[in-house]
C-alpha cells in the first residue's frame, strides 16, 4: 500500500527544501465483503487405498463480512523512497453465514448442505518498500515490493443441515433435517504473500492525490486447519498459488499537514495443494481407530473487497 506518498504534500510547503524526510501516521476503518473458501476432492489416498474422487466433493465457504480498524505508517526519505507498514484488526466477530456443501457420491448432485453462524478473529499485516522512479508534471510512477500476511480464525455454531445422502445403496434417500446449536467447527487459516506493485500517482494542486495500484503476488503459500469437532477430525492443508490485489486510494493533505484518505481494495487469490486428514477421537466413521486417515487434493479461493475511510497527520523532518 506504499503508493508514492513522496508526491503528497509537494504542493504544500515547497519552501521547506532542507527537509529530507516525512513520517505519515494514519488510522481509520474498513468494511470487508465476500468470502474465503476451500474445496477438497480429486486423487485421494486413504486407509482404504487410492481412489480418484471428483473435485470438488466438498466445499466450505467462510464469509468476510466485518468492519476492521486499521493503522498505517509511511516513512519517506529524500522525497523518493517510502517504507510502509499496515495492520488491520476486525472490531466485531460476527462475520456472516458459513456454507458447507457436499456432492457425495455423484459430481454436480448436492446431497448435503448446511449453514452455520460464523464468528471471526482476523489480523492482516503488510510491509513494503517503494521507489518513485520519475515525475513528469503532476504524474509520478512508483514501483514497490513487499510482504502481506492474513490470519483468520473462525468458529461456527448454530448449524442447520439438510441431507439426502445415505451411506447405503442407492445413496440417495429421503431428506433429513437437523439443527445443532453448539460449536461444530473451527478453521485456522493463514495466507503468506510476496507482493509486487506498479503505481501511477496523480498529484494535483493543494495536496490532492490519486493513486491507482496494480498489485499482485506471483507466489503465495497457505496453511489451514479445519477441526470438525463433532466428528473428532482435523484436516490440515498446505497449498501455493498467486493473487491479484489492485487498489485505489484518494488523499487530501491540508496546509496544516492533516490529511483525509479514502481507499478501495480488492483481492482475489487461488491456490492448489494437499490436505491431510486425521481423527483424534475413536469415532465410528473412522472404525474407532484414531490417527491418520487420508490425504487428498485441496483448492483455496478468496475474494475480498474493502472500502475504507481514514485520517492522519504528516510530519516533516
Amino acid at each position: 500500500m506504499a503508493y508514492g506518498q513522496a508526491d503528497a504534500g509537494r504542493q504544500v510547503g515547497e519552501n521547506t527544501g532542507k527537509k529530507t524526510g516525512r513520517l505519515d501516521l494514519e488510522n481509520g476503518f474498513q468494511r470487508y465483503f465476500f468470502y474465503t473458501r476451500y474445496q477438497i476432492g480429486g486423487m485421494t489416498y486413504s486407509r482404504n487405498g487410492a481412489l480418484p474422487y471428483h473435485l470438488p466433493i466438498s466445499e466450505l465457504r467462510f464469509p468476510i463480512e466485518v468492519f476492521m480498524f486499521y493503522a498505517n505508517l509511511n516513512l519517506t526519505f529524500i522525497d523518493r523512497i517510502t517504507i510502509h507498514f499496515n495492520v488491520r484488526k476486525n472490531i466485531h466477530n460476527r462475520a456472516g453465514i458459513m456454507k458447507d456443501t457436499d456432492w457425495v457420491p455423484f459430481p454436480g448432485v448436492k446431497t448435503i448442505y448446511s449453514e452455520s453462524t460464523a464468528r471471526l478473529n482476523a489480523i492482516f499485516t503488510e510491509a513494503d518498500l517503494s521507489v518513485r522512479l520519475f515525475t513528469v508534471s503532476f504524474f509520478s510512477f512508483v514501483l514497490g515490493a513487499g510482504f502481506s500476511h492474513q490470519y483468520f480464525y473462525y468458529w461456527c455454531s448454530d448449524t442447520t443441515q439438510t441431507s439426502i445422502y445415505s451411506s447405503a445403496p442407492p445413496y440417495i434417500g429421503p431428506p433429513s433435517y437437523i439443527r445443532i446449536p453448539c460449536k461444530v467447527i473451527t478453521y485456522d487459516l493463514r495466507y503468506y504473500m510476496a507482493t509486487i506493485q506498479v503505481t501511477p500517482v496523480f498529484t494535483f494542486k493543494e495536496g490532492f492525490e490519486i493513486a491507482l495500484a496494480i498489485r499482485f503476488s506471483p507466489y503465495l503459500r497457505t496453511r489451514d486447519i479445519d477441526d470438525h469437532i463433532l466428528r473428532g477430525k482435523k484436516s490440515a492443508g498446505n497449498s501455493t498459488g498467486s493473487a491479484f490485489m489492485p487498489f485505489l486510494r484518494i488523499r487530501y493533505l491540508f496546509p496544516c499537514r492533516v490529511f483525509l484518505a479514502a481507499q478501495l481494495d480488492y483481492l482475489m487469490l487461488n491456490t492448489k495443494g494437499t490436505q491431510t486428514q486425521s481423527y483424534y477421537l475413536p469415532v465410528p466413521e473412522a472404525n474407532g481407530i484414531p490417527g491418520w486417515y487420508a490425504r487428498t487434493e485441496t483448492r483455496l479461493k478468496s475474494e475480498q473487497l474493502s472500502v475504507g475511510l481514514g485520517a492522519g497527520c504528516s510530519f516533516e523532518f
